[in-house]
């Protein structure tokens, strides 16, 4: 792995992640986290009219983060959101009941950066979609390296994404419980995919998980844990791939 974050932007390729952002409640506990974790720095803004936050390397910007205020439904739970770029975020929206997804955040404009909507696929999994701009994420420490889709039905889920997004599928390294499936946007591999095990019990929901690159994982556990977060799974060995862990805030 390298030393420090590749600092580039490059126009964004339809069909590929392009953001990754935090919804929370709690804005200031999880600006101590991820800063004190990654050696991230926070920068406050806003957007739109609405508070934000930039999370940074450097000068260069990888991911965000929003203050989930009383409007949101209290069922909701804190959570990590990723991003797909997309040409046409509107046409895109338009094919989703199609493909066996709902809409549930319209297309929406964000003022002088482009335009979202959020979709969720047959099993319930959310995952946004955006056009405008350029691909802010970098590449190293510090940076999303990974998207990787939890499912319930690999068949159905994986169909929904092939079909809107023109995905293509290859299987990837075995996991103990499950095949895995590798996402292609044309011959880049752009997402994985993964069916959730019943042994998981049911706080395990569908959605997208983002993965962070580290140098040390057993480093980096060791200091989520002090700063109060929870291990919940890992470290553990893909074979020829690399260690992974899950970890709570």
């Amino acid at each position: 792995m390298s030393d420090q974050a590749t600092l580039t932007q490059v126009p964004v390729t339809a069909g590929t992640f392009c953001w990754n952002e935090l919804a929370t409640r709690d804005s200031s506990s999880a600006t101590t986290f991820y800063t004190a974790l990654f050696g991230w720095t926070a920068d406050e803004m806003e957007v739109a009219g609405v508070p934000y936050t930039m999370w940074k390397i450097g000068d260069q910007p990888i991911g965000g983060m929003m203050t989930m205020t009383d409007d949101w439904p209290a069922e909701v739970p804190d959570h990590w959101m990723s991003y797909i770029a997309v040409d046409d975020v509107d046409a895109t929206c338009g094919r989703v009941p199609e493909c066996g997804g709902d809409v549930c955040v319209d297309p929406t404009d964000i003022a002088g950066i482009g335009r979202f909507a959020v979709l969720t696929d047959p099993t319930g999994g959310a995952v946004s979609i955006f056009s405008g701009g350029v691909d802010v994420n970098p590449s190293g420490t510090g940076s999303f390296c990974w998207n990787e889709l939890l499912t319930t039905d690999a068949a159905v889920t994986g169909a929904f994404y092939t079909s809107l997004f023109g995905w293509t599928t290859r299987a990837g390294t075995p996991m103990p419980s499950c095949e895995y499936t590798i996402f292609h946007c044309g011959e880049t591999c752009c997402g994985g995919m993964m069916t959730i095990d019943p042994a998981w019990g049911g706080a395990v929901r569908p959605g997208w998980l983002g993965y962070v690159q580290v140098d040390d994982i057993e480093a980096a556990i060791d200091r989520a844990t002090s700063l109060g977060g929870t291990l919940l799974h890992g470290p553990a060995d893909v074979a020829g791939i690399g260690w992974f862990s899950i970890i709570a805030d």
